[in-house]
């Protein structure tokens, strides 16, 4: 598959809000111009010209641990990782249990000013996050390529004709960009769609949910919350599964000995 059929895939991304922007990590790692505003949350500008108020990431969790101003996640694409804020309401269905590595999450953010101890200038704040998937996560790759090549050649044609237009101005006078580095940032977005693979066979509800069953069940069998906790790393929904646990007892597979317990026949 070429890179172009890679980027015209990029349109069956999930639909979001357009203010949410695919961005790789690296980008966002050397990105450190941030633009308050009064009444309105704060954009950054990164090296490629993207003036941008809300991020989008789907990547690999890596790691989940407690901070000061929050619980702290960092996501890793294949471009690098990012480490984000989030909060306990932002996790709605989801339980700090659930977020244990390896797992793929898809996660907005916006940007503030760091006002914590150490030296960056930006930390990122998450306002949704989910369980995602391989599948979700090459999508997020291809929105993300298409999304940074498209900065770059409007900024290759301001580059060459002299005419930037004001973010990219801006971008080119802080973080010094010229025309050679182009080719590098293009360069990462080859070797971040170069990880995607062809789809394997899709996850059989029925057939995981018997498996887990199977291998965490006690005496009494196993509750059908702690099915979920594993079924959402699967990413697949609390209600899609509560159906085929309904579908599993109609049909003898598996049974209820007490109430909330599912067991197998």
């Amino acid at each position: 598959m070429t890179l172009t059929d890679h980027i015209r895939m990029s349109n069956a991304a999930p639909d979001l809000l357009p203010a949410y922007i695919p961005i790789f990590s690296f980008e966002l790692e050397q990105t450190d111009y941030l633009i308050a505003q009064k009444e309105q949350l704060s954009r950054i500008l990164t090296p490629t010209g993207g003036n941008i108020q809300k991020i989008w990431l789907t990547g690999a969790l890596t790691s989940y641990e407690p901070g000061r101003q929050g619980e702290i996640i960092r996501i890793a694409d294949p471009t690098g990782a990012v480490s984000l804020i989030i909060k306990p309401q932002t996790l709605d269905s989801l339980e700090p249990a659930d977020l244990v590595p390896p797992l793929f999450l898809s996660v907005t953010a916006h940007p503030e000013k760091n006002t914590g101890s150490d030296n960056r200038t930006i930390r990122w704040i998450v306002e949704t996050c989910r369980i995602a998937t391989k599948q979700d996560r090459d999508i997020w790759i291809q929105a993300a390529a298409g999304s940074l090549l498209n900065r770059l050649h409007e900024l290759r044609k301001g580059l060459l004709s002299g005419d930037l237009n004001e973010e990219m101005r801006e971008a080119q006078t802080h973080y010094h960009i010229q025309y050679g580095h182009l080719t590098g940032f293009a360069e990462r977005a080859e070797k971040a769609l170069g990880v995607i693979k062809e789809p394997g066979p899709p996850v059989d509800p029925a057939e995981l949910i018997l498996s887990i069953i199977k291998e965490y069940s006690g005496p009494r069998g196993i509750h059908i919350d702690d099915i979920q906790k594993y079924t959402r790393r699967a990413a697949l929904a609390d209600e899609l599964v509560r159906n085929t646990i309904r579908n599993l007892v109609a049909e003898d597979e598996v049974y209820q000995p007490a109430p909330g317990y599912i067991k197998l026949l």
